[in-house]
C-alpha cells in the first residue's frame, strides 16, 4: 500500500498559501500527493487518531472501537484485482462491470479509494462505511429523476451491505490531483462557478425538502459539542424558509473543474456519521462546510473573496436563501459555519492532523465574541419589534379614543409618547440592520 498514492490537500492559512501557478508553468507542483506521515502507513481514509488497531481490510468487517463510537467496514483487498470484479458478487445493483481486464488505482483520498476499470468506468471504494447517501440518490426515484438532468454524475451501479454502500460505480471521468484543486481554489470565476453548481443543485432538491426542524439541527451540535468536549455553547432559531434538503455531500476531490463545474456525489463524512444522527441538512448548511473546507486550505482571500462563492450561489437559488436572509439573526449562515468547523475539528484529531486542529480551535476561541454581538442584537430587534406593537396600540388610542387633535395634556402626553415608541422602533431597528454581522 505505501507504493499507492496517497491524495491530501493540506490545511494551511491563507497568509501562507501558494500563489496561483499556470497549469502549463511547470509539470512538478510542490506536494499535495504525498505518502502518508513518516511513521504512520494509514491512507487518508483510516481514523488513525481514533484508534490504535493498524489497518487489516481482512477484519474491517469486524468493526473497530473508538471513543466515538463503532467504525464498520470492509474487506475491500480483492476488488483491487480485476478477477474480483469478473465474479459478480451477490448483493450488486444497477451496471456491474464484470468483463474488467484491468484495475488502476488512480488514488487513496480521504473518504474513498478511487480506481479506473479498463478506463471504462470509474469506482469509488468506501472501506469504511457510514451509509448509502451516494447509492440513495439513485435508487430512490424521484430523486434519481431531478438529479439526471443536473451537472451532477451519478452511480451507475454498486454494492451494499447493512452498513451501507461498499463502492459505486460512475461513469468514467477526468479526476483531478490536489495540486489543479488548489490552483482553483485560488480563482475567484472558479470559485463563482463552483457556488452557482452548488446553488442549482440545492435549487433543483427544493421540491423534496422538509420542513424547518430546528430543534433536530440544534441537538446535533448538542452532541458534537459534547464529543468534542469543547468549551462553546451555540443554539440558533431558524425562519420558516430554512428547510432540510436530501443528502448530496460534496468534497473538493469531487469537484470537475471545466467550462462547466460538475459535482460527484461523496459519502458521508465519517465524523458526522460518529457523532451525530443522519438528518436533513438546510442548503446553508452544505455551502458553509464547502465553504470552511475551501477557507482551512487556503482558498480565500483579499482577491478572492468569500462574496464570489457566494454571489454565485445566491444566483442559483431562491431569494428567500441567500441575501439578508444570510445574515439573519434566526440563524443565517453563522451558525453552520459553527457546525462546519467542529465537524473540521473532529477531522483533524479523527486524522490526527495538528495544524487544522489548532486552526479550528482559534476560530472556535472567538465564538463568544460573536454570540455576545448576536445577544445584544437579538436584544434590540426585540426592543424594535416591541417598541412598534407600543406605537401602534398608542396611535389607535389617540385616533379612537380622546381623537387625534385633543388640547387636552392628556392628549398631548399620548402624541408625545406615540413619537417616542416611534422614534425608538426606527432607532433600535435601524441599529440592528447595521450591525448584524455580515455573512462574509
Amino acid at each position: 500500500m505505501v507504493d499507492e498514492p496517497f491524495w491530501e490537500i493540506p490545511v494551511h492559512s491563507p497568509n501562507t498559501a501558494q500563489s496561483k501557478k499556470s497549469k502549463k508553468s511547470s509539470p512538478q507542483v510542490e506536494a499535495d500527493v504525498s505518502s502518508p506521515v513518516e511513521g504512520d502507513s494509514s491512507p487518508p481514509w483510516y481514523p488513525s487518531g481514533l484508534t490504535s488497531e493498524a489497518l487489516d481490510p481482512s477484519n474491517l468487517e469486524l468493526g473497530r472501537r473508538t471513543p466515538w463510537g463503532r467504525i464498520w467496514g470492509w474487506n475491500y483487498s480483492e476488488a483491487l484485482g480485476a478477477s474480483w470484479w469478473q465474479k459478480s458478487p451477490e448483493s450488486w445493483w444497477g451496471v456491474w462491470p464484470s468483463e474488467v481486464d484491468s484495475v488502476r488505482i488512480i488514488a487513496h483520498t480521504q473518504n474513498k479509494i478511487i480506481l479506473a476499470l479498463d478506463e471504462e468506468f470509474i469506482a469509488h471504494i468506501y472501506p469504511l462505511q457510514t451509509g448509502s447517501d451516494v447509492s440513495t440518490l439513485v435508487r430512490y426515484k424521484p430523486w434519481g429523476e431531478i438529479l439526471k438532468d443536473e451537472r451532477v454524475i451519478l452511480p451507475l451501479g454498486g454494492l451494499q451491505n447493512d452498513n451501507g454502500d461498499q463502492l459505486c460505480i460512475f461513469p468514467y471521468h477526468e479526476i483531478h490531483t490536489p495540486q489543479e484543486v488548489a490552483q482553483n481554489l485560488q480563482s475567484r470565476n472558479e470559485l463563482h462557478a463552483l457556488g452557482g453548481a452548488v446553488g442549482r443543485l440545492h435549487s433543483s432538491l427544493k421540491q423534496e425538502a422538509t420542513p424547518n426542524t430546528e430543534w433536530r439541527w440544534n441537538a446535533r451540535l448538542k452532541a458534537i459539542e459534547g464529543s468534542l468536549k469543547t468549551t462553546t455553547l451555540w443554539r440558533a432559531p431558524h425562519t420558516k424558509h430554512v428547510q432540510g434538503l436530501p443528502p448530496f455531500n460534496i468534497s473538493l476531490d469531487g469537484i470537475l473543474w471545466g467550462e462547466d463545474v460538475t459535482l460527484v456525489p461523496q459519502p458521508r463524512p465519517l465524523v458526522d456519521y460518529l457523532l451525530c444522527e443522519s438528518e436533513r441538512m438546510p442548503a446553508l448548511s452544505t455551502l458553509a462546510n464547502l465553504e470552511q473546507t475551501i477557507a482551512l486550505r487556503g482558498g480565500f482571500s483579499e482577491s478572492v473573496p468569500r462574496a464570489s462563492f457566494y454571489a454565485g450561489w445566491e444566483v442559483k437559488t431562491p431569494p428567500t436563501w441567500g441575501g439578508r436572509f444570510l445574515r439573519n439573526l434566526k440563524g443565517g449562515v453563522w451558525i453552520w459555519r459553527y457546525e462546519a468547523i467542529l465537524l473540521e475539528l473532529a477531522r483533524a484529531r479523527a486524522f490526527q492532523q495538528p495544524e487544522a486542529e489548532s486552526m479550528c480551535m482559534d476560530w472556535l476561541n472567538d465564538v463568544s465574541r460573536i454570540q455576545a454581538k448576536l445577544g445584544v442584537l437579538r436584544m434590540t430587534n426585540l426592543g424594535a419589534k416591541s417598541s412598534l406593537i407600543l406605537f401602534l396600540i398608542s396611535l389607535g388610542t389617540i385616533l379612537f379614543a380622546g381623537g387625534p387633535f385633543t388640547a387636552s395634556s392628556v392628549g398631548i402626553g399620548r402624541i408625545v409618547l406615540t413619537s417616542v415608541f416611534l422614534f425608538l422602533a426606527i432607532g433600535l431597528h435601524t441599529y440592528t440592520d447595521r450591525n448584524i454581522p455580515e455573512p462574509y
